[in-house]
């Protein structure tokens, strides 16, 4: 498997390194002559560098789990964003994730593999999902006809929003299907040792996680629909998806090439420009009770030699000397890199059924979350942690116990930031948080207004000048209101 990662690796780097529409419409290494069966795993690595790399890291910083010191991570700590701050994610949900996954289903329909088909589309919605929920509206419908539009147009994104859930859809009844040929050791995200064990256990679970998608997405419309998002939400939990850890989509890239974490925090770029943020620190710290952490904290950070946990002070210039690094849950070489966890697929449900009234389902699926996260990121379910957070019941448990306790769990995640902006109040000035409630960075050029979204990349802008909206990162996404 080790060897195959490479190759996928390989192939990533091969299939585009074109940084606009025009570049992508004339790169003579766009792998449309590749089979499916090569192009679907460097599809999926881009995939998943895509939602877990630097639209991350910069999303991490302002919901301060991060504390950027030096360079762009320092201007995102100071809100003051840069054009070229979101070249890379965009580069990559495009040139390598979309654009070869329109390559992949139209190879899928000519041999009627249908496996592949559902699996591209599921993961097309997922990028359409966080592209939008970055820069609103992006280019889409014109975004891929090269040949005839190298100066696509913007979709809107509400409209976007819908094609999300349409994909989704498509991709569940794609897989539904018979199909001729299916993945299996390719498959980096439900890998399987042959196609017909892929389609036995990986299949199934493809289903769930598409469902568990639509419930995400559905979730986000919650200030644009309260009540006909919650009961959208439950309904797609309720047609089938994750029923343990077992069935959550985590990739593991191996020694040779890690995830987007690991070889960040070991280069002294990395090392240098973030810090960890003492605030999520004393977030954790003594959470039980004086003198007992929130177990999950040492799997976050690594203490110092004397058990010290010191982070660094959103806003501050440089790192304490002595401050703490990263620990071994995102740290390490063999590190899971997530997509959508169990445990945030329970906090939606316990979100989604508080929003419609359904208090015991909401208590329910909340203490799964907790413990499920417990037992993710340690190992167990620590008895003194769920006991004091994980026992809720329909009539003690609030949204603020439910958005703190999700936070602490997405810890390094953009989602995290969506979910941030969704619970401010409808109307509130970008001064108000949302949950959990922070206060802005003393460092801010913004007057104390929290950043919104992501400003366009600079190359898009450029090449693009007569279709690209302008926007400050202070603007909103359609469902942030």
């Amino acid at each position: 498997m080790k060897n195959k990662i490479i190759i996928y690796f390989m192939m990533v780097a091969v299939l585009v390194s074109c940084e606009s529409f025009e570049e992508i419409n004339t790169n003579p290494n766009q792998a449309t002559d590749a089979s499916i069966q090569v192009i679907f795993p460097a599809v999926t690595a881009s995939f998943v560098y895509g939602i877990n790399g630097e639209s991350a890291q910069f999303s991490s910083i302002l919901m301060q789990y991060l504390t950027g010191v030096l360079g762009d991570q320092q201007q995102v700590n100071n809100y003051a964003f840069i054009a070229d701050m979101s070249d890379a994610t965009w580069n990559r949900f495009y040139a390598n994730c979309l654009l070869n996954i329109k390559n992949i289903k139209a190879k899928s329909e000519e041999l009627g593999a249908t496996d592949y088909l559902g699996a591209a589309k599921i993961m097309e919605a997922v990028v359409l999902g966080y592209s939008v929920d970055l820069w609103n509206d992006i280019p889409y419908t014109e975004a891929l006809q090269l040949e005839e539009i190298s100066q696509p147009s913007f979709d809107n994104a509400e409209t976007l929003y819908t094609r999300i859930q349409q994909l989704l859809d498509e991709g569940i009844a794609d897989l539904n299907a018979e199909s001729t040929t299916s993945p299996s050791t390719n498959d980096l995200i439900y890998r399987a040792n042959n196609e017909s064990l892929w389609r036995q256990n990986s299949k199934p679970r493809w289903i769930m996680l598409a469902n568990a998608m639509k419930a995400r997405y559905h979730n986000h419309l919650s200030k644009v629909d309260p009540a006909g998002s919650a009961a959208s939400t439950l309904a797609a939990i309720d047609a089938g998806t994750f029923a343990s850890n077992a069935d959550q989509p985590i990739v593991v890239f191996g020694s040779e090439f890690a995830g987007p974490w690991f070889p960040y925090f070991q280069t002294t770029f990395g090392e240098n420009n973030v810090g960890i943020s003492q605030r999520f620190i004393d977030l954790l710290k003594d959470r039980i009770e004086e003198g007992e952490d929130d177990p999950r904290l040492q799997f976050f950070v690594s203490p110092t030699t004397a058990g010290l946990y010191v982070g660094t002070p959103n806003g501050s210039s440089s790192r304490p000397q002595g401050s703490v690094i990263p620990g071994p849950y995102l740290n390490s070489r063999e590190a899971p890199t997530p997509v959508l966890n169990y445990s945030e697929l329970k906090f939606i449900e316990a979100e989604a059924a508080l929003r419609a009234g359904q208090q015991d389902r909401a208590a329910d699926a909340f203490n799964a979350a907790v413990a499920a996260s417990l037992q993710r990121i340690t190992g167990s379910a620590d008895e003194a942690y769920v006991e004091k957070y994980g026992s809720e019941t329909g009539a003690s448990l609030t949204l603020e116990k439910i958005m703190e306790e999700k936070h602490i769990d997405l810890f390094l995640q953009t989602e995290a930031w969506s979910d941030w902006r969704r619970t401010t109040p409808v109307g509130a000035a970008n001064t108000v948080s949302g949950l959990p409630m922070l206060e802005p960075s003393p460092s801010n050029s913004t007057q104390g207004a929290f950043p919104r979204r992501f400003i366009y990349p600079n190359r898009e802008v450029v090449n693009n000048s007569a279709n690209v909206p302008s926007v400050t990162n202070q603007d909103r996404v359609f469902w942030d209101r």
